[in-house]
Order: C-alpha cells, then sequence, then structure tokens
C-alpha cells in the first residue's frame, strides 16, 4: 500500500527477530548520512549515535542536553538538534537526539518532533510498518 500520503515499510531482522527497522536519512546543512533506527512508540526521544552528528558536522554539546533512562536504568546524556529527517520518500524537519552513551547497538526513532508529522500503524503479523503524514 502506498500513496501520496502513506507508505509501507516492511520489518527487518535484529538479533533474530523481526522488528520495525527503518532507514533514516538525515540532513543539515549540506551534509547527508543514512543509517537504521527501530520505530519506538515507547521512546520519548529520537536518539542516534554520535558518531551521526560527526558525519553532519554537528558538535554535539551546542544542543539541547536532555537526560533520558537508558534500556539498563542508567541515564544517558542526550543532545537535540533540529535535522532534516527523510523516511522513505516523506521528508520533514525533526528535533533529534545524539549521545555516545547510548550503547544499545542501534538507532532509536522515537515521539517527540516526529509523531506529531507522521503516523506510525505497527502490524506486527506480517513484518510491516504504514507510515502516513499528518
Amino acid at each position: 500500500m502506498s500513496n501520496a500520503n502513506s507508505i509501507r515499510l516492511s520489518y527487518r531482522l535484529l538479533r533474530g527477530q523481526r522488528m520495525p527497522i527503518v532507514r533514516v536519512g538525515l540532513f543539515r546543512d549540506s551534509r547527508r548520512t543514512e543509517d537504521m533506527a527501530l520505530v519506538d512508540s515507547g521512546a520519548v526521544y529520537s536518539i542516534f549515535d554520535a558518531s551521526i552528528a560527526e558525519r553532519l558536522g554537528i558538535d554535539l554539546k551546542l544542543g539541547r542536553r536532555v537526560l533520558v533512562w537508558g534500556l539498563g536504568g542508567n541515564l544517558v546524556v542526550v543532545y537535540l538538534h533540529p535535522v532534516g529527517l527523510m523516511l522513505d520518500t516523506f521528508h520533514i524537519t525533526a528535533e533529534v537526539g545524539f549521545s555516545d552513551q547510548l550503547r544499545i547497538g542501534f538507532n532509536l526513532l522515537g515521539r517527540h518532533s516526529i509523531f506529531n508529522q507522521l503516523q506510525f500503524c505497527f502490524n506486527d503479523r506480517d513484518g510491516h510498518l504504514i507510515v502516513t503524514r499528518l
């Protein structure tokens, strides 16, 4: 299912399980990079590894500093920055976080400033996401 307002994205394997992992393009000024991220409706912020901020020429610590609870129960320092974000054919501007303390082996696409622009419908049975522009 694809139209101008909706796209269908297949789940990908992560550690042997099908998960809602998508390819995300990130833009800042004239720089662009791509990486994978787990769409996580339980995550407040989108958090990408600090190496991605470097690729975009972003000075990590100039962003808005927030603390989030990591998977191990530890507080993680995240720096939020505005970036262009491309998900398949959808291009939005969002505030995403970067951290050198993530240490979970994958990036997260969370709710803050993204879920108010895009709606995600998870279909775990069939292994795909329907993403709709709001």
